[in-house]
């Protein structure tokens, strides 16, 4: 384990260095960790621009408000689009390309929790899911020619890494048994297996897979449980929820420190170019046997053919509606 002492003396000192000009891009960083690692890493330059994804400018407009007062040396660019679909991927990367020569740190925290079952997007693929897998990795490919151009460039991606396990290798998408532990299997399998296939042909960015844990965050307020006509699953899923709230709190790690470890993970000389999953007390955690079976048995290349297929579709899905 990585005392959190150790962790916020070597964030003091990545900030001493003063550094200028460096550029972030967050998705998912209006809440929660990503909210509270974006705070940290505001404080931690002399002077850089953070570019964030997410739907609302306005209700991000308080928000803006407290990073600014945090550094008012910092550019803070809001991009609204829709992260759960790939064009709004695509046309918030295109956005950053016009502009940047370089991207130095990205970090992807958006995520949801499906409690009343699987929801699709207009492009055909369930929306936590995408957000969890497909729209971060298609982030992460789009700004690959940009994260090249920086001297240590970070991809970091907080979800469930060191967790792997065996997935349903004939439903790879779950489009025949959804569930939300299934998805939670096979984003975080599928996240580890691309970021090997991608540090596999690239020698210079840091790839970090980070399972945070329990966090005694605030997201667990804004699910809905009484979408659901049948009443035992309204009272199944009202039961989950309030458990998992009150686990968060009772045993979950505080936001400062989630934010610390995060700043730490994407700034830290611990990690070193390759694709590293790290645990929620910031170890690097070895290949477990479900990731090494997959790995030995050449699904990263699979996986990655797959996700290029679903992003296809996808597209297709999004101009086919386009015309109606």
């Amino acid at each position: 384990m990585t005392p959190v002492a150790t962790v916020i003396r070597s964030n003091a000192e990545f900030a001493s260095q003063n550094i200028q000009g460096a550029v972030c891009v967050f998705a998912g960083a209006t809440s929660g960790i990503g909210a509270r690692t974006l705070e940290r890493m505001t404080t931690m330059f002399a002077s850089a621009t953070f570019y964030v994804l997410g739907r609302s400018a306005m209700q991000f407009a308080n928000q803006y408000k407290i990073l600014h007062s945090l550094n008012p040396q910092i550019n803070i660019l809001y991009i609204e689009t829709e992260v759960s679909l790939i064009s709004g991927i695509d046309a918030a990367c295109e956005q950053i390309a016009a502009t940047e020569r370089k991207v130095d740190f990205l970090c992807m925290s958006m995520g949801s929790i499906p409690m009343n079952g699987a929801v699709y997007s207009p492009e055909g693929i369930e929306t936590c899911f995408a957000l969890s897998y497909y729209s971060r990795i298609r982030l992460v490919t789009n700004l690959l020619p940009l994260l090249r151009q920086s001297q240590g460039p970070r991809v970091l991606s907080v979800l469930n890494g060191g967790k792997e396990k065996h997935i349903d290798e004939q439903d790879i998408g779950l489009a025949r048994k959804w569930s939300l532990f299934a998805v939670v299997k096979h984003t975080t399998l599928m996240t580890s297996l691309v970021f090997d296939h991608l540090a596999a042909s690239d020698d210079q960015i840091t790839f970090m897979h980070n399972c945070p844990s329990l966090v005694k965050s605030d997201n667990l307020r804004r699910i809905s449980v009484y979408k659901s006509p049948r009443f035992l699953w309204r009272i199944v899923r009202a039961t989950t929820k309030g458990q998992m709230g009150n686990m968060r709190f009772c045993i979950g790690m505080s936001p400062k420190e989630a934010g610390e470890r995060e700043a730490f993970h994407l700034t830290s000389s611990k990690y070193t170019p390759g694709s590293w999953r790290i645990s929620s007390r910031s170890d690097i955690v070895p290949t477990n046997d479900a990731l090494k079976y997959y790995k030995d048995n050449g699904w990263a290349e699979k996986i990655w053919e797959y996700t290029n297929g679903v992003w296809d579709e996808a597209l297709v899905s999004e101009n086919s509606m386009a015309l109606i």
